[in-house]
Formats: structure tokens, sequence, C-alpha cells
């Protein structure tokens, strides 16, 4: 795997390797040392694993975790950028031969590739085509959490290239959803080999958050109100390709308490310290200081979620997937989302909870008013959605698939 930023790739991680079917399996799992979920993983791993980390340089890791504001880093990123079409596929290569010794390393006998969206990290592909090239074992898995990118005209004809190679050498490519699925479309030369099927995530409660004392909900909440709590997990960073929609919460956050003064929003996930300062702002901007909290990565969401009335998402760009929604149903918490990619097939409207218009504040308001002040909509909703992650998104179930496809 390669990722920079904690998140749902980690658990997604976590859920799989906890609940892989077969004892007798020897899993590895190899991922690029920056990256800020590693520690992470370790500890939340319950099954043996050997976890191997790597110092590889890689190119698209350069543009991660930099100081953004910082002249020298700006002027360094823009050099790399303007000769992005040639340095990359250098780097490419070079990632190739690296990852032959570590990939190689006990002489494994398959390989599953993890990464977000496609093309993602360039170790991925780079790891795909190494193990097909060295390895004499059946080819590998390539497994992606994100929408898939259409390569812009500066680089078509290198990416035609690395597509072929990696389609040559992947025995399937599997995703996490139809919507991410159908994305794959703008990858001609891999549609033509593969049919992109898709396993639904699914996550393991532990506890089921019945535990409420192991968290200070005071401390959580930042006041004094004991309103109702409604809660939002996703990453603070926000480019083009990811955006968790705080700015938009904020707005329909603005008309639920003029309807229910005392409501909280509770803010989850991880970000930079320079990034949730950017939405501690848009918290201020918006005079929401005194009904939202602003938190880091939290590894208590059990908990948190055993103290919200309802979980908000509010995605503004293409979702593969949305973990945070059925860690809500697993723990009957009804769910308002946006219907951005994929989030509709995951949160069917009164089977959980309800999809709106990425830009229809005053609809999403109004439904979680109505959650909010209707106990038997909301445990009804939190029930039904219960009911579609048994039946859907278990890790045992997710698990048993993606072993399925390794081992066939």
């Amino acid at each position: 795997m390669e990722d920079y930023y904690l998140g749902g790739l980690d658990t997604f991680v976590i859920n799989l390797i906890n609940n892989w079917p077969d004892s007798s399996d020897c899993l590895t799992f190899i991922c690029n040392n920056k990256h800020t979920g590693l520690d992470f993983i370790e500890a939340s791993l319950r099954r043996p694993c050997t976890i191997i980390r790597h110092n590889l340089l890689i190119f698209s890791g350069i543009f991660e975790l930099t100081e953004k504001n910082n002249k020298i880093n700006n002027f360094f990123v823009f050099i790399l950028r303007l000769f992005s079409p040639v340095l990359k596929y250098v780097f490419l290569v070079y990632n190739i031969f690296a990852l032959k010794k570590i990939l190689l390393k006990n002489s494994p006998d398959r390989l599953m590739i993890i990464h977000g969206g496609y093309p993602g990290g360039d170790s991925c592909r780079a790891a795909s085509i190494a193990w097909g090239l060295f390895s004499k074992k059946p080819y590998s898995i390539h497994n992606f959490h994100g929408i898939v990118l259409k390569p812009k005209w500066h680089i078509k004809f290198q990416e035609l290239l690395v597509d072929t190679l990696v389609s040559r050498f992947s025995k399937a490519f599997v995703t996490v959803s139809k919507a991410a699925a159908d994305s794959m479309l703008s990858r001609g030369r891999i549609c033509k080999k593969h049919k992109i099927s898709y396993i639904f995530n699914g996550i393991e409660v532990v506890d089921g958050g019945q535990n409420k004392n192991a968290v200070d909900l005071k401390t959580v909440r930042g006041s004094s109100s004991s309103g109702p709590l409604c809660l939002t997990l996703g990453g603070y960073h926000r480019h083009k390709n990811f955006d968790k929609g705080h700015y938009f919460l904020f707005q329909v956050f603005k008309k639920i308490i003029q309807s229910i003064p005392g409501a909280q929003l509770l803010v989850c996930g991880y970000g930079t310290p320079a990034s949730i300062e950017k939405v501690r702002k848009l918290v201020l901007e918006s005079g929401l200081e005194r009904n939202v909290n602003l938190h880091g990565f939290r590894n208590d969401v059990s908990c948190l979620l055993s103290h919200s009335e309802v979980l908000l998402i509010g995605s503004q760009v293409f979702e593969s997937f949305c973990l945070a929604s059925i860690e809500a149903m697993a723990h009957h918490v009804p769910v308002v989302a946006t219907n951005v990619g994929a989030v509709p097939e995951i949160v069917l409207d009164g089977q959980g909870g309800y999809c709106f218009d990425k830009e229809d504040v005053d609809s999403y308001a109004d439904c979680v008013i109505k959650l909010l002040k209707n106990e038997s909509l909301k445990k009804e909703q939190g029930q039904r959605g219960y009911q579609r992650y048994k039946e859907f998104f278990t890790a045992s179930r997710m698990a048993g698939e993606y072993a399925k496809i390794v081992h066939g």
C-alpha cells in the first residue's frame, strides 16, 4: 500500500487482516514509512502480521506532507511539476527495480495491491509491474479505493504505456463500489482486458460502542450544552479530489440551531495543524464557535457514535464508498449524507439514512431537525441501518470475498 494520510484505507487494512478467514495464511503488510497511519495500523492488528516499512523515494510522495508556505519548498515543487511528464516515469522505473527485493523477500505466494484512487500512488503500479516481471507467481490483485482519473493530455502517452503494463500483470481489478468501478471507463486499456468488480467495504464492531464511559463527553463537546450531539468524520485536508464538505455542514448547522439552539456538532478526522486551522476559521466565520467543536483523528469512534444522535456526511466531491456511513449503521445511528459518488449505494433513503443534493442546505438541515425532534423515527432508522450493516457491510463478509479472489 502507498498512503500518506491516516483515514479510511487504514480502517480497511485493519478489518481485512483481523478478519482474514484462513488462519494458516501468513500475512505481510508493506507500506511507505511516511504514512501517518502506520502506527495506528500496527497497534490495531490482532492477527499475526509482518509489517515492512520502506523508505523508497516515490515521486508522488514528494508532494505529500510538505510545508506549503515555504518559498524554497514551493519553488522545488514547481520545478518537479514542470518536469513531471518525464521525471514521474523515471521514478517509476526506479521503483519497479527497488521494489523487486522488498516484494520477493521470503518468497510470498500472492500479492494484493491497495491504494486510493487510480492511478494513485506511483509505488502501487510499480509493485504490480515488478511482481509480474520477477515473481513467477500468479499475477497481483489490484485493489483501488477511489475515483479513477482520466490522464491529462501531456502524459496521455506515458499513462497508456503504464496502464498496458499494469493491465498485463494484474489478475483482477477490484474496487469498493459500482460508482468507483464505473469510473475506470476513463482508462480504456484496462477496461478492455479486465471486468472491474467491486466488494463493499466492511467493518467489525468489537464492543458495539456500549462502553459510553470510555469517553469524557464534556471534554469532547467543548461546551456545557447538553443538547443533541451530531457527529461528522473525515479528513480536514481539501483539494479537487477530496472535500468532506465542512463549509456545507456549517451552513446546515446554522439552520439547525435556529430550530434547536443547543444542538452540537463534533468534527473528527486526521489533519495537519494548518488544515485544521483553516476549518476552525470557517467555524468562526459562520458564528458557530458555541455549537461546533473540532478534534483530530480519534480511535474511539464507537464510543463517540454511542453518544451521537445523527452522523452527518457533507462530501462535496466523489466518494468511492464512505466508510463512516457503515460505522454509524453498525451503531444504530442514522446517517444524513450528500448524494455524491457511491454514497447513494450505501445510504439508501429510509433504510438507515437519507441522501440529498450536495448543495441543498435547506432539505439536508430539515431532515436532520426532523430526526433530532422525532425519537421514534430516529430509532427506526437506526435499527434499519443496523440490519443493512449486518446484511452487507460486516468485516467477515468482506474479508471472505477478498480471500476467494486472492486464493482463486
